[in-house]
């Protein structure tokens, strides 16, 4: 598996496989078993995801060894304070039954409690200091965010001692994020694109151009053929 190269010199593998909608027990657990059987060395769960003991369990009954597996989770919203946060990180490491976490992050930059005020930048950097902490302590390789955009990094920066090495966010077709993406290539924080299919629904909207385009070419070849623009012959683009 092709791998980038984090500013802190950790190596992350270029696809990842993630757990969001995977219900905990069988489900998570045969899902991410046959990921890694099928070569995934990067697997990716969330606090709220509800998942961690099932993936922590097969990654333990895989036979890989865990320095071969890249591990992510992420911080939910109601741990966005330095204790908080604290005890959260040990009890991820816990559920997942592991001894450290290859990336951790902040899941989202500004939960709807601490929106007023602007309450989360304090919220964010309590939350930071913790993971910084864990970083340092080597339960953690490497931290980061996920949904942050340029006003919520900077903010956050303002107080951290580590720049965040990675911020996962939306990429996909038609949501490229130009500006953010050049702001984080300039910090050298690695961009870590989620959804990068939009969860399948690139795949309906590229269906419903494909029957646009092919209900307006027949109509343009009907008014040819009858004559429209008096052409002797007319052409079908078949698509």
């Amino acid at each position: 598996m092709e791998t980038y190269t984090l500013a802190n010199g950790v190596t992350i593998p270029k696809i990842g496989f993630g757990t969001w909608q995977i219900a905990e027990g069988e489900e998570a657990y045969n899902s991410v078993s046959f990921a890694l059987k099928a070569g995934y060395t990067h697997i990716d769960t969330a606090q709220i995801y509800g998942n961690e003991v099932s993936v922590g369990k097969a990654i333990a009954d895989s036979d890989l060894a865990r320095e071969d597996i890249f591990l992510t989770t992420k911080l939910w919203n109601d741990k966005h304070d330095y204790e908080l946060a604290k005890t959260s990180i040990d009890e991820s490491l816990e559920r997942l039954g592991v001894d450290y976490l290859d990336l951790l992050l902040i899941h989202w930059p500004n939960p709807k409690a601490l929106r007023e005020n602007d309450a989360w930048k304090a919220g964010n950097a309590g939350a930071w200091k913790a993971m910084e902490e864990a970083y340092k302590e080597g339960k953690v390789r490497a931290i980061g965010v996920s949904n942050f955009m340029q006003h919520h990094l900077e903010a956050l920066i303002e107080t951290a001692e580590i720049v965040p090495h990675v911020n996962q966010i939306l990429l996909a077709p038609g949501c490229d994020q130009e500006d953010l993406v050049a702001y984080c290539q300039e910090r050298d924080i690695l961009l870590e694109a989620y959804s990068p299919l939009g969860t399948g629904s690139i795949f309906l909207q590229m269906k419903m151009l494909k029957q646009w385009l092919n209900v307006t070419v027949n109509l343009w070849h009907k008014l040819l053929c009858v004559g429209a623009f008096k052409k002797v012959s007319c052409h079908y683009l078949s698509l």
